[in-house]
């Protein structure tokens, strides 16, 4: 169907083609819902003298509140996804931010540690709804040239959340203790359900894909099929007016205008049996455990996100006690201070990342698109994350200056950037049509990973030290980003080898 220009219609047909005002509102709908998951899920770190106070709790117990969270954000994809896929991602994001909302009223009203953590737990597994659909949803409404950009804003806003959050979090519990931290999430949660159920249509399209085609092929496709409709020619490409066809026929009519689209809830998964395919559909993620492409993005996703996660755990403990006896306030501003990481990666993790792809496949003079060609863009984290824990470290265990070990927390969270824009647009643009499938266990897993590196912290900080557990960290992130050099020789290849597998 043609692209509509009249509000009226503006969501009939394929999103790509919708305008774009209506696409740029669902994705800021889906980056708020992400910026407050992970303010939600990383906040509280800057209180937790005031938890271990009221609580009477350790700090080695106080970090269930973080790893089991953590966790739940992650392995709640390999819930919500397949429901996605089954129902409609519009009516599964509505059901989960309810749930969100729901239990961080239990986290306001939580009276013991045991039902803190749980209500936590139970937040962040429908809170991480949005982790994998985000970047579906980013993949459905944008062409392949763009899916780094945009990324990159997803990212940029999740990984915010998890820096700008203590901060909001620090100055509200020093001045009214931490529930009223939760409090202000609630609201905002509130506020972003009453916008998704207004402006976030369903993104859900049927699609004609071939054999190992390409996200930029199946574009190309697209367009050709909106050019055939718009000029009316005479001479179409046969596989253009196949697949416009087909594609017509495997989508349900369209409401008829854009509020009739936003509570028409029947047949909108991309599965057109429903419920009935939901646990063939949880299996399918797995499948990619063997795909490297999917392998190392899960990986490295997961020790930049460990890495991060250490330093919003460790950093209470080094900077309350003396020389630096910071309040809650101070410390929300040292995680504040990280996101310089994040804004200054953000125009780098993106747009050159898509530039790069274009300029390497002119240099090559291939015909063909090869997603792998936005691997080199992982040298700017190779040379600058971990470092940056190096930093960190030995200047707070020496009791150096505050502001040196921010610009190393600075320098590895703005991995959380350069990273999934890399390898998440890898993954989508080489998957196009299972890609949702690999966001499943790319999310699912590199919590689990971050999970593990977070529950071990205590032992691992009492057995090592400060500095040569930062050392070690740094050692495996820098080992895992070395993998990409023999994934960019051989992906292609070994994209074709799995092919059957997906």
């Amino acid at each position: 169907m043609p692209p509509r220009n009249d509000f009226s219609q503006c969501t009939a047909g394929d999103p790509k083609f919708w305008p774009a005002y209506i696409r740029h509102l669902a994705l800021a709908n889906i980056c708020i819902m992400v910026f407050l998951a992970n303010m939600y899920a990383a906040g509280i770190t800057t209180g937790f003298a005031d938890l271990a106070m009221e609580f009477h709790v350790s700090y080695a117990q106080l970090v269930d509140v973080i790893s089991y969270p953590v966790l739940a954000l992650g392995v709640g994809n390999v819930f919500w996804t397949p429901t996605a896929v089954c129902l409609g991602k519009r009516p599964t994001i509505i059901v989960a931010i309810i749930i969100f909302l729901a239990a961080t009223i239990w986290t306001i009203k939580a009276a013991t540690f045991q039902s803190l953590v749980a209500s936590r737990i139970l937040a962040c597994f429908a809170g991480g709804s949005i982790d994998s659909l985000g970047p579906a949803i980013v993949a459905d409404l944008y062409m392949e040239r763009y899916f780094a950009t945009a990324m990159a804003i997803f990212s940029i806003f999740l990984a915010g959340g998890s820096q700008i959050g203590p901060m909001i979090a620090g100055f509200i519990i020093t001045a009214k203790g931490w529930r009223w931290f939760f409090i202000l999430c609630a609201i905002l949660i509130g506020v972003n359900l009453v916008l998704i159920l207004l402006s976030l249509p369903e993104t859900n399209y049927r699609r004609v894909m071939y054999d190992g085609e390409t996200a930029q092929e199946a574009d190309k496709v697209a367009v050709q099929m909106i050019e055939y409709k718009n000029e009316a020619v005479n001479a179409p490409v046969a596989t253009t007016e196949s697949t416009g066809s087909q594609a017509h026929n495997l989508n349900p009519p369209y409401s008829g205008s854009y509020w009739r689209d936003l509570v028409s809830f029947k047949n909108r998964g991309t599965e057109p049996r429903g419920l009935v395919e939901w646990p063939r559909q949880f299996s399918l993620p797995f499948r990619f455990i063997l795909v490297p492409q999917v392998f190392f993005a899960t990986i490295s996703y997961g020790v930049f996100l460990g890495g991060a996660v250490i330093i919003a755990t460790v950093a209470p403990q080094l900077l309350s006690p003396p020389p630096y006896l910071f309040k809650a306030s101070g410390i929300g501003l040292f995680a504040l201070s990280s996101f310089l990481g994040i804004v200054i990666a953000y125009p780098i993790a993106g747009p050159f990342t898509d530039y790069m792809s274009r300029f390497l496949r002119q240099r090559s003079h291939g015909e063909t698109h090869i997603p792998e060609y936005r691997m080199p863009a992982l040298l700017m984290p190779f040379l600058i994350a971990p470092p940056g824990l190096l930093l960190f470290a030995y200047t707070l265990a020496h009791g150096g200056s505050v502001y040196a070990a921010a610009a190393g927390y600075a320098m590895q969270v703005s991995a959380l950037v350069f990273v999934p824009s890399v390898v998440l647009s890898v993954v989508v643009d080489g998957w196009p049509s299972t890609g949702s499938e690999a966001l499943v266990l790319i999310n699912a897993g590199k919590n689990a990973v971050a999970f593990g590196i977070t529950l071990s912290i205590p032992t691992w900080l009492a057995m090592e030290g400060l500095i040569k557990m930062f050392w070690e960290m740094a050692a495996i992130q820098w080992a895992v980003l070395a993998l990409a050099v023999p994934l960019y020789v051989l992906g292609p290849w070994a994209r074709k080898k799995t092919f059957w597998l997906v």
